[in-house]
């Protein structure tokens, strides 16, 4: 990337990295770090053409959620709670990721992109 005076960084953090979850202390610190890594590596890197930005997933169907997602009761309570009223795919991922990675998102860097169906915004609770 730095040969080629370009390129593109993008990592998944969580929602988690905005809000303290209970009973995850380590991965809450995890994605937190995570995130404010991209933030400064997107400051030591954009002389050089390399942009970093930070995707990250709320609520999404996979082998690590689908505990709590066949949970009956847990899985409404976050549905509930995300203003699209439902748990994301691993494909409502594609997109972001794919406009983080080209050109259409040539002049974002430090950013956060949050895909959680609206779970932020209207929830703030854990």
């Amino acid at each position: 990337m730095i040969k080629r005076k370009s390129g593109s960084i993008i990592n998944i953090t969580s929602i988690n990295a905005e809000l303290g979850f209970p009973r995850n202390p380590a991965y809450v610190a995890s994605k937190g770090g995570l995130k404010m890594l991209g933030k400064s590596l997107a400051k030591d890197w954009s002389n050089k053409g390399i942009r970093v930005n930070n995707l990250g997933p709320g609520y999404i169907k996979t082998d690590m959620t689908m505990k709590r997602y066949l949970n009956k009761k847990t899985r409404k309570e976050r549905e509930d709670r995300t203003l699209m009223k439902r748990w994301g795919e691993k494909s409502d991922l594609i997109g972001p990721c794919v406009f983080l990675a080209s050109d259409a998102s040539k002049y974002i860097t430090g950013q956060d992109i949050y895909v959680d169906g609206g779970w932020l915004v209207n929830s703030g609770l854990s």
